[in-house]
This record gives structure tokens, C-alpha cells and sequence, in this order.
């Protein structure tokens, strides 16, 4: 399973491994440097002349790969090039120090985990079998051991100290890389699991919003008999005076729903022309008390003017949801806060009463929670939280210290 899993985990970072594999090739190539080095000082007769062009070939062939990727080669052929020039090379070595008697033949083993790691099967088949290929070909075709003289214990001796230079070289590689792909691994099921988490969120608000266009079919028929009931009262000279100011206010209701549902059929509003700030807010807090005439609403900070604006129309439910949320939490009494800086619009809604539970500000905006009042936390704040997400802000819960809840909401303003 590892041969076709692993290739499409990481297809989307194969250059970065292919990256990390041009550093591991270079330090190879300079450990390898310090094995001939150390070989001569052990007395090992070396063919230094055959060796050094065996190791100046992959050197160019490393140095030569960035220019091959600037012509159009991809990251996993340069991989696949590059694990074939390393056992190509490594059989030259080999073959010039001893053939399958040298106990670096072990080396093979790596380029073969890492082709099954990150190759598709036929490739990584493919240099497997290379390998076992040129692994036996050593038997046959090799020059001699090369140690001077014929200290048959000091041969051996060096023999293990190479079998263990060959499993220490081995196991760094191994674990190195393999530990490298696995943490590659769970960052991408990270990402993953953050990916469906909201296309779950999107489907439910694909649900929601479809079940919205129903009732809002179904509901725009009464809305337009209650307003014509309401007007028929007003205009009726038996109507007790007492109740004008009722079927006044039941008339602004009515307009302010029938307004609603016209925006919902008609799936979005046009952008509309800049306006400052404050005249923004001012224009659209208006329509608000009339739908809440029993909330109190406490205005701080920026009152007057302020950059000029043009919101996204889909900002204005989600503002609207949250002061809803803490009107009802809050028992009738809301606190805004407005400020503006450095392009940043940010409003702070406070309300005074309850609190949320740890459970409650660890999934807020997350996913529907039945609303406990007085915290009020529920669909809305969910609908609020992703709608700032797609506009580019922010939406944080936090309890005060001194009671209540405060709702901070920061989006970056559209200024013409």
C-alpha cells in the first residue's frame, strides 16, 4: 500500500521533497568525500582517479538539476533521476572498492525506500529491481579489495567497522526521512480535517439557505394580507384611537419583513455607493430600532463620520445577528463600541448579563448550539462567524471579567 498512498499524499509538496533530497545528496556526497579520505589514511589502496569521477558525476548532476527543473521537468522525474544516479554511482564506487564484499553495499537500500515512498509503482518496481540487478552484477565485476598487504584480521576488522558506518548511515537516513514524511503527512490530514470541517459548515448553511428561500415564498402571501388588514384599520374612521399607535408599529413591522424577504429573493443586494462610516451604521441601526423598539442601544467611540465605506451587503445580517444575540442575552440593553483603524473596522457588542461556558466559547461559530439564555449563543452566531470568514474578518467571544459577554467583530473596510 505504501507505493501508491505515499505518491498521492505529498503530491502537492513533491518539490519541497525534492528539495530536501538535492540537501541529502550533498551531504552524502561529502560524507562519501570523507570515506576516501579516511580509507587512505587506513592504508586502503584507492583508485582515486576512477572514485573521483564516479563522485564529480552525481556532484554535476546535482548541480544540473535546478536547470533541468527551469526547463519544464517535473518534480518527480528529477526524482526519479536523481535515485538512479545515486545507485548508478554507488555501484561505480562499489564496483571500484571491493564489489559486494564491501560492506557499503547496504546502501542500496535507502534510494529504494525512498522510491517506494514517493515514486508511482512502476518506477518504484523499476529501480528495485535495478537495484538487485546492479547488487548482483557486483559478484561478478569488481576490482579487488583494497587493502595493502594481506592482514586477513585487519581486513575483517575493517569490514565491521564499514557494516556499522553503513547501518548508522542507514538508520540516519531512515529515520530522517521517513520522520520528515510523516510530519508532511499530518500537516496535510490537519488541513484535511479543517477542509471538511467546512464543507460540513457550508452544506448546513446550503441547507439552511435553502429552506430560507421556502419560507420566504411561503410567507411573503400573509405579510402582504396582514399589511393590507393593517392599512384597511388605519384608514377606517371606526378604529378606537387607542389603537392607531399598535397598528403604526405592527405597519413598520410589517414593512421591515416585507423588506427582508424581497433582499432574500432577490439573493443579494448591489453594492452600494460609499458613504462614511458612521452615516453607514447610522442608516442601517435605523431600520434595526424599528424591528427592536424595546432595545436600548448605547453607542461608543467613533459617533461621527469616519472613513469612507461600501459594505458587502452580507455584512450587515451577520452585525444584525450578533446585536439580536445580545439584545436578548443582555435583557434589553446593548453596548456598541465603533472603531477605525488602519483599514480595520472594529465593533465591540456588550451585553451585561451571563456568561458563556468554556464548551460554548471553544465551538462558537463552529456549529449550531442550543441557545441557553441569557448567553444567547446559537444558529446565528454560527451564520455570523462564516460570513465575516468569507469577507475576510473575524469574530471573537470572550466573557468580561465585570459579567456579560462581549462579541468582537473585525473586518477589513472596502474603501473606494
Amino acid at each position: 500500500m505504501m507505493p501508491t498512498v505515499f505518491p498521492a499524499l505529498f503530491a502537492a509538496n513533491l518539490e519541497l521533497v525534492h528539495q530536501r533530497l538535492l540537501q541529502l545528496r550533498w551531504v552524502m556526497l561529502l560524507a562519501a568525500l570523507l570515506l576516501i579520505v579516511l580509507g587512505q589514511l587506513a592504508g586502503l589502496v584507492l583508485p582515486l582517479v576512477l572514485l573521483g569521477q564516479a563522485w564529480l558525476t552525481l556532484a554535476l548532476l546535482n548541480l544540473a538539476t535546478p536547470w533541468l527543473a527551469a526547463q519544464g521537468w517535473q518534480a518527480r522525474s528529477l526524482i526519479s533521476l536523481g535515485l538512479l544516479a545515486d545507485m548508478v554511482v554507488l555501484t561505480e564506487m562499489l564496483a571500484f572498492t571491493g564489489g559486494a564484499a564491501n560492506p557499503l553495499a547496504s546502501l542500496y537500500l535507502p534510494p529504494v525506500l525512498f522510491g517506494a515512498l514517493l515514486l508511482p509503482p512502476a518506477r518504484a518496481w523499476a529501480l528495485a529491481i535495478i537495484s538487485l540487478m546492479a547488487y548482483g552484477l557486483l559478484f561478478v565485476w569488481h576490482l579487488p579489495w583494497p587493502l595493502a598487504g594481506s592482514d586477513a584480521a585487519y581486513a575483517f576488522q575493517l569490514h565491521l567497522v564499514g557494516m556499522w558506518i553503513t547501518f548508522a548511515v542507514s538508520v540516519t537516513l531512515l529515520t530522517g526521512f521517513v520522520s520528515y514524511l510523516a510530519w508532511q503527512l499530518s500537516q496535510r490530514e490537519a488541513a484535511l480535517a479543517a477542509a471538511r470541517e467546512a464543507q460540513l459548515r457550508d452544506e448546513q448553511l446550503v441547507a439552511l439557505g435553502v429552506q430560507a428561500a421556502g419560507a420566504a415564498h411561503t410567507l411573503s402571501t400573509p405579510l402582504n394580507t396582514l399589511t393590507l388588514l393593517c392599512d384597511d384599520m388605519l384608514a377606517s374612521y371606526t378604529t378606537p384611537p387607542a389603537l392607531i399607535e399598535d397598528l403604526q408599529l405592527m405597519h413598520s413591522q410589517l414593512a421591515v419583513c416585507r423588506d427582508a424577504l424581497a433582499r432574500l429573493k432577490a439573493g443579494a443586494e448591489s453594492r452600494p455607493a460609499p458613504q462614511p462610516l458612521c452615516e453607514a451604521l447610522d442608516e442601517r441601526l435605523q431600520g434595526w430600532y424599528s424591528s427592536r423598539p424595546d432595545v436600548k442601544l448605547l453607542r461608543h467611540g467613533l459617533l461621527q463620520g469616519g472613513p469612507m465605506v461600501a459594505f458587502d451587503p452580507r455584512f450587515w445580517p451577520a452585525f444584525f445577528n450578533l446585536l439580536n444575540n445580545a439584545a436578548e442575552a443582555g435583557g434589553g440593553e446593548v453596548e456598541l463600541t465603533v472603531a477605525s483603524s488602519a483599514g480595520w473596522l472594529t465593533l465591540q457588542i456588550h451585553n451585561r448579563r451571563g456568561s458563556l461556558s468554556d464548551a460554548q466559547l471553544a465551538r462558537a461559530g463552529l456549529a449550531p448550539l442550543d441557545s441557553n439564555k441569557p448567553a444567547g449563543l446559537g444558529l446565528g452566531v454560527m451564520l455570523s462567524h462564516v460570513t465575516l470568514s468569507h469577507l475576510g474578518g473575524e469574530l471573537n467571544l470572550d466573557n468580561d471579567p465585570q459579567g456579560g459577554v462581549c462579541a468582537t467583530l473585525r473586518l477589513p473596510l472596502d474603501t473606494p
